[in-house]
């Protein structure tokens, strides 16, 4: 007999009436909460694939948040030259995710970029009217928790909807109401061939007028931010692969990791990126460890696709809709986002992961059959 927890209802403080710490099913996939910080664990037969946090995760303690640099004004263009701190307290983001043998191939508050933070979808710049907000670094806005609206495991996954509010600090006007939708699919594959794969949905909803997003600007690397993820960018063997029908602007500093393949008569207007890594599964790691590959793509009915990667030897990796332009929001016009990451053992080829592009896109009817 399937036993499933469907959908908690939630009140705009962050409380919840709960019926059970796990959903169980037919299914080897779950979701456990964590009550006490309102994380919520994605597992498979027991082990962890990787956790949403849907409630505050503070800055770490006995710390000094960073700052931006003091200058005459308090925004170049391109960052804030106020003074303000950021990368503080955040929420709304996936941190751990883990490979096969439980290695970590994510990071939070790494120690270069403390407001880098797993998966997560942010922009450099929410203006409304006059004012401007920084998502991805967390200063002057923020994305604050509402609700749980589903939890469900079954023979097709795990499934996870919460709803967030973005506002301004100091201001209790509610901008964008955003869902995010996460569907983890059961493992495939033999041993050594394992893979996974998750979805990941935004809806972003303007509640106001006079709204724009906006990657960094006035940047000569391109605009960045949109759907990110920070991985460990010094673990052995790091290095990119990135297709893309269209050539773009990229830091020079990457010229040693990255492939690129631009090649729109074999792959179309195909555009994903994989990175392959041999993620230390403890602090013990004697190096040994086969390489993990994480795959991320987009839907091609996306806004502006195909969108461009920018990507640094940091580990972090942006799908960066909108890129340089400003993408205005109308009231009560959604945008849709739809993505999807794919962990895999081992280094997969590029027609393999054409093949899985190609896939993830006749799902979604992008494609004919």
């Amino acid at each position: 007999m399937q036993r499933q927890l469907i959908t908690i209802l939630g009140i705009g403080t962050g409380l919840f009436f709960w019926l059970g710490s796990v959903l169980w099913g037919e299914s080897p996939v779950t979701i456990q909460r964590d009550a006490a910080t309102e994380t919520y664990t994605f597992e498979e037969d027991g082990q962890p694939v990787f956790s949403y946090h849907f409630g505050a995760v503070p800055f770490p303690e006995g710390e000094e948040l960073p700052r931006f640099s003091k200058g005459d004004s308090d925004y170049d263009g391109a960052y804030f030259t106020d003074g303000s701190t950021y990368g503080g307290e955040r929420s709304d983001y996936i941190h751990p995710v883990y490979g096969f043998s439980g290695e970590t191939l994510t990071e939070d508050f790494p120690s270069d970029e403390r407001h880098h933070r797993g998966i997560f979808w942010s922009w450099c710049e929410v203006r409304w009217n006059d004012r401007i907000g920084d998502l991805w670094a967390v200063d002057k806005i923020r994305a604050y928790p509402v609700e749980i609206s589903r939890l469900e495991s079954n023979e097709q996954g795990a499934f996870l909807e919460a709803v967030n509010v973005w506002r301004f600090d100091g201001d209790a006007t509610d901008v964008v109401r955003e869902t995010v939708r996460i569907h983890l699919f059961p493992t495939i594959g033999n041993n050594g061939v394992k893979s996974r794969i998750f979805d990941i949905n935004i809806t972003l909803e303007p509640l106001v007028d006079g709204l724009v997003l906006a990657c960094r600007q006035k940047v000569d690397y391109g605009g960045y931010g949109g759907l990110c993820i920070r991985v460990n960018g010094k673990a052995p063997g790091y290095s990119l692969r990135v297709v893309h029908p269209n050539p773009d602007k990229w830091r020079g500093d990457d010229n040693k990791i990255a492939e690129r393949i631009v090649d729109p008569s074999r792959y179309g207007s195909a555009n994903w990126l994989a990175v392959y890594a041999k993620y230390p599964v403890d602090e013990k790691s004697d190096g040994s460890e086969d390489f993990t590959t994480v795959m991320m793509m987009e839907s091609t009915a996306n806004p502006d696709t195909p969108n461009n990667f920018r990507y640094y030897s940091s580990g972090c990796l942006c799908l960066a809709f909108p890129g340089w332009p400003l993408y205005p929001m109308t009231k009560g016009t959604a945008v849709q986002l739809d993505n999807r990451f794919r962990i895999r053992q081992g280094k997969s080829s590029v027609d393999e992961e054409y093949s899985v592009w190609r896939e993830y896109q006749q799902q979604l009817g992008n494609l004919p059959e």
